[in-house]
């Protein structure tokens, strides 16, 4: 569907893509993750048109778009900012593309009110100025017009990263149910890895200008490539070299001191299954607690070090400050690098 092909792209002597070669399937929820001035919105602008990339090429369909104009792109965009016309209402907002593509009346106001449906915004809302909505319905009314010529492709810029948590969550689910029902190709761009986990079909980890790994979101999670994609995506302890020795004497397992090593908190157990005969023991004292309601954050000092591992708060776990406990950690769970 969508092919990036040597793709570099350079501002004066600053090389802000090197070398991206990157395949987007169809009907695909596809995030470019990274921290920010990693190169994921540079990659979308690309895409969309907004930069000519200063080498390679970027096919759609077999199409090489590389320098086809922006609006016969066929790519509806949802931006940070909304970017919707203040002092039109929502009905003209959504419409605004089709008034543009010259659809007749008719054709307009049946669409207008077809996406307004997709997107769950009441009639009662369509003649309202957007200055009169709250940012979960501006951030509707964005999508609706992103949506409304039927593009063959869709791309969202931080779209919620504007809205509060609750809010966040909820837009977020609506919008993978809307994304499968209308099976449009995505493109979606956050440095919120939660977000990049629950979304997404697959994920692109950007760092400096390189896509470091491509992958499922349990790929990326619990096969990631590089420390960088480690330490990026979730919580990682690092594991000391005293700590690591002590692993390898207990499971006769060979690690090699050259490497670093690190392991999920969620990993760390503290119980194991009768027949889990791999796991390792460990001794640790308990040295802090943090409190989250379904769940604490224990951190223990194993050998000098400090492991932190996530319990869940279901009242059949709990250990203080000074508590002396057994930690068990599975060999197959240490990530090395």
């Amino acid at each position: 569907m969508i092919s990036f092909q040597d793709i570099q792209v350079k501002f004066d002597d600053f090389i802000a893509i090197q070398n991206l070669n990157l395949d987007i399937k169809e009907g695909e929820f596809f995030t470019f993750l990274g921290p920010s001035g990693c190169g994921k919105t540079t990659t979308l602008r690309t895409l969309v048109g907004f930069i000519t990339p200063t080498k390679g090429k970027i096919f759609v369909d077999g199409e090489d778009l590389t320098n086809t104009p922006i609006e016969k792109r066929q790519i509806g965009m949802v931006f940070q900012s909304y970017a919707l016309f203040p002092t039109m209402s929502v009905y003209e907002n959504i419409a605004f593309g089709l008034k543009v593509q010259k659809y007749k009346k008719e054709e307009i106001k049946k669409r207008v009110d077809e996406i307004a449906k997709v997107v769950d915004l009441k009639e009662d809302k369509l003649m309202k100025n957007v200055s009169e909505l709250s940012g979960g319905q501006q951030q509707r009314v964005a999508i609706a017009r992103a949506l409304a010529l039927a593009p063959k492709i869709i791309v969202l810029d931080e779209p919620l990263s504007n809205l509060d948590a609750k809010l966040r969550k909820q837009l977020r689910k609506e919008l993978k149910k809307l994304q499968l029902e209308q099976g449009i190709t995505t493109v979606y761009v956050t440095h919120d890895q939660e977000e990049a986990l629950t979304l997404s079909d697959r994920v692109a980890v950007f760092n400096n200008g390189v896509v470091e790994q491509v992958g499922t979101p349990e790929e990326i999670y619990n096969q990631s490539k590089t420390e960088f994609v480690c330490n990026f995506i979730g919580e990682a302890n690092s594991i000391s070299e005293e700590v690591i020795d002590e692993i390898s004497k207990r499971s006769g397992i060979k690690f090699d001191s050259a490497k670093k090593y690190y392991i999920r908190t969620e990993k760390i157990k503290t119980k194991i299954l009768d027949s889990d005969n791999q796991s390792v023991e460990l001794h640790a004292k308990v040295d802090s607690k943090e409190f989250y309601g379904t769940y604490s954050q224990y951190k223990y000092e194993v050998m000098g070090t400090s492991l932190i591992n996530i319990e869940k708060e279901d009242g059949n776990f709990q250990y203080s400050e000074g508590d002396e406990v057994t930690l068990f950690i599975n060999p197959k769970d240490i990530l090395q690098y």
